[in-house]
């Protein structure tokens, strides 16, 4: 009992320090280390150590490759804003589904749930990885759909480097799971392929069915119309389904595909 007790304060200790540390070093803004601290307990709660060992790992390998060549990507205008913070959006947005997966199997103890949550997870760092590095690729990478070339950052265009990255981000979580005894094996590879399958399903949509709008001043297309200062009319898309939405989909997706697979 009392190891319990020692465990779970241990794990919202380290939550709490490594949320901190990352909120001085500006890897999330004000409401982003809120969510981060609030979704980091049910994981410490809910989970146990190797969940919540998870999660940092999620959290520090997408913050180092958000900052890797952060000057370089400012400069090609694919950065992420204020500085690479992420907000509640963003935390929301790629670990909801992983969190309602940790409580199901916690309150539940259904197994399907712990397959959904490494695939989930698996998936939202895999699009990471692939995005942050892929912005980085030499070529100029194509939609994902029509094999069109765009500029890099351009939501549901892909590239040999980005692809390659979200390959190895999708294996990262899995294989710790497989360290912890988590999963077996077959488990392993079915989270893997899953995370990887991820980021394909976040191009497909990012392509055709997120929102994208014009500059009404200077005729730029972009994602998040408060970057236009004159003004700007929705181009394509359905209205509301931003990247963080398409995020939130991908690892819905991702989740409900282990679950059927666990189940059949």
């Amino acid at each position: 009992m009392m190891e319990g007790v020692v465990g779970t304060i241990a794990g919202l200790a380290v939550v709490l320090a490594v949320g901190s540390v990352g909120y001085l070093h500006r890897s999330v803004d004000r409401s982003g280390f809120a969510a981060g601290l609030l979704i980091g307990s049910m994981f410490v709660l809910a989970g146990g150590l190797p969940v919540t060992f998870m999660l940092i790992t999620f959290f520090l390998v997408g913050s180092a490759f958000t900052k890797y060549k952060y000057s370089l990507k400012e400069e090609m205008g694919v950065a992420e804003m204020k500085g690479g913070a992420r907000t509640w959006r963003n935390v929301i947005a790629n670990l909801f589904f992983p969190t309602i997966a940790v409580l199901t199997y916690f309150l539940l103890s259904w197994e399907p749930a712990k397959l959904a949550f490494l695939a989930s997870l698996s998936g939202a760092l895999s699009d990471t990885l692939g995005s942050e590095i892929g912005v980085l690729s030499r070529s100029f990478p194509v939609m994902i759909h029509n094999f069109r070339r765009v500029p890099p950052g351009t939501s549901g265009a892909v590239s040999p480097l980005g692809t390659a990255a979200s390959l190895v981000g999708a294996f990262i979580i899995p294989l710790e799971a497989l360290f912890f005894s988590l999963v077996d094996f077959n488990g392993f590879i079915i989270a893997s392929t899953l995370g990887f399958l991820c980021s394909f399903v976040d191009s497909i949509l990012g392509a055709i069915l997120q929102v994208r709008y014009r500059c009404e001043g200077n005729g730029r297309l972009v994602e998040d119309p408060s970057l236009c200062r004159e003004g700007a009319t929705r181009v394509s898309g359905l209205p509301g389904l931003d990247n963080h939405a398409v995020n939130l989909i991908s690892t819905g997706v991702v989740a409900i595909a282990a679950i059927v697979l666990e189940v059949l």
